[in-house]
């Protein structure tokens, strides 16, 4: 493992080494990336193989490699992407490269249950850990003489010095750089609020459900309660169920909503391609969504959308391609919409419409559906009102069903939680965020959900003023950009900002 020293200039010490780049010496530009899941390694990625002068990257993350992150960690071999493998890539000049990754390794004869009805391949969310690992390695010595390095520590504070950005690591580190990245991804998730301190800590809940060591520990026979449908509920199904569950497994939620399954294959519908379906991201907004005005509300959107679905299903045609072309632009819709319009997604519409984004791989579909057949996965639409344990160790929780006149009670012996992700809660939770927040080098975004940025990823301060050497990716900035969760959306989002980081660092 490298220490880190090589590649950014840390306090007391002369600087980073110089890196030879043709006839001249040239000081590499140190750049510090805080998290080493997707973001930070796509960011990575990206700054090496587009600019033309040296940078050592330092990217300081606390799991042994750098790529798998909260997301792509998980060992189980039910854990699925939720997407193709074109739907995945580190660098969008390189739109293919995780499926010739796969080929390369021979990943479908190891893993054959990746070939979904119709071909199309749902790779296992490890592999493409690994993909995103084995792709920093690639460039960690690069022609350019720019460098990688991973420094497994864990950043705890972060501060503005004399035009560069310091960090201050669990280990004892000071690194100085010419420009940092926040890449910390995700929040954990919490326990809903009727959890107590007493019953959080209880052996028999599950805090989170990246712990499948504790969920496979589970007996067989316990009555188990999933809170949350989503798609992490869907991975711990799966787990439970691959494993020889025999209880019966009640999966809840307050609206019910479940991931929409994938589009069905049909031999009349023509695939596009990874060149047409990135063109369409970046290319013009279809006129339908233009029709809902400017600027738009969500309920002409809404209006909008419905008409064209209508006239899609006259032709045959289904509801995934008026709606995929909504999100696939809704980056660029998101802007225009007035603030009201947006604090009225976060709260109204975004279970909704993520019900719809994230769609579930149809492996993990078809398992579930069918012991849900069986009796052995219930699904319930209803709110908890409260939780307590029992003497014998039982989780009591008293439910009221969505339009239920009175409540319930019901016990069980294991809970999981599988509330989500909530990018919002990290700038509470996370001590080098919350140190950026105290010093007001970040804001929380007027959305209320992650932190203010500027279109090139440029962190707003508590005074509006941007800085420029500190740098915001991935999903604590879903409340700027609408949609930083899925993996194509944080590449491209790098992609359309690398122009101003190369500026900043001097590297056009």
């Amino acid at each position: 493992m490298n220490d880190g020293l090589r590649v950014a200039r840390e306090v007391g010490h002369a600087g980073a080494r110089s890196v030879n780049n043709a006839s001249n010496t040239l000081p590499p530009r140190c750049v510090t990336i805080i998290g080493g899941g997707f973001s930070g390694a796509s960011a990575a990625v990206q700054l090496v193989r587009t600019s033309p002068v040296p940078l050592a990257i330092t990217i300081v993350e606390p799991r042994p490699e750098v790529g798998g992150g909260l997301a792509h960690s998980a060992d189980d071999p039910d854990h699925r992407l939720n997407g193709t493998t074109f739907q995945h890539f580190v660098d969008p000049e390189d739109p293919e490269s995780f499926s010739r990754w796969c080929t390369e390794r021979g990943l479908l004869h190891q893993d054959p249950g990746a070939v979904a009805p119709g071909g199309s391949l749902f790779m296992r969310r490890k592999d493409f850990g690994a993909f995103v690992a084995d792709t920093v390695r690639a460039h960690a010595a690069w022609p350019t003489g720019s460098t990688i390095h991973h420094l497994q520590d864990v950043v705890t504070d972060a501060s503005a010095a004399g035009g560069t950005m310091e960090v201050r690591t669990q280990g004892g580190r000071v690194l100085s750089s010419d420009m940092l990245i926040v890449a910390t991804g995700n929040a954990l998730p919490r326990l809903p609020a009727e959890f107590d301190a007493r019953v959080s800590a209880s052996a028999a809940v599950v805090t989170l459900p990246s712990d499948l060591e504790r969920v496979r520990a589970i007996p067989k026979s316990a009555r188990v309660l999933v809170l949350g449908t989503g798609l992490t509920a869907l991975d711990i199904l799966s787990t439970l169920l691959r494993s020889g569950h025999e209880g019966v497994i009640t999966a809840v939620s307050r609206r019910g909503l479940r991931p929409s399954p994938q589009r069905p294959p049909s031999p009349t519908q023509r695939k596009i391609s990874v060149s047409e379906l990135l063109a369409r991201v970046e290319g013009p907004v279809a006129p339908f969504i233009l029709a809902a005005g400017n600027p738009p509300t969500l309920r002409r959107l809404l209006r909008a959308l419905r008409e064209r679905i209508r006239e899609i299903e006259a032709t045959g045609d289904l509801w995934y391609t008026p709606y995929d072309e909504l999100r696939d632009v809704f980056w660029q819709v998101w802007p225009t919409l007035p603030l009201r319009e947006k604090i009225r997604f976060v709260k109204r519409l975004r279970p909704w419409w993520e019900a719809y984004r994230f769609r579930s791989p149809p492996q993990n579909e078809a398992l579930v559906r069918a012991a849900e057949a069986r009796g052995r996965v219930v699904f319930q639409t209803t709110r908890i009102r409260s939780v307590a344990q029992e003497p014998d160790g039982c989780i009591r929780v008293v439910l009221q069903d969505r339009g239920g006149p009175s409540e319930r009670v019901a016990s069980f012996d294991a809970v999981i939680n599988c509330t989500g992700l909530d990018a919002a809660a990290g700038a509470r939770d996370n001590p080098v965020l919350a140190a950026l927040l105290r010093q007001g080098l970040v804001s929380v975004d007027a959305t209320g959900v992650g932190l203010a940025v500027d279109a090139g990823c440029r962190a707003i301060g508590a005074d509006g003023r941007v800085h420029d050497g500190l740098r915001i990716i991935g999903p604590p900035t879903n409340g700027a950009f609408g949609d930083q969760v899925g993996a194509p959306f944080i590449a491209m989002r790098i992609r359309r900002a690398l122009p101003s980081m190369h500026e900043t660092l001097g590297t056009p």
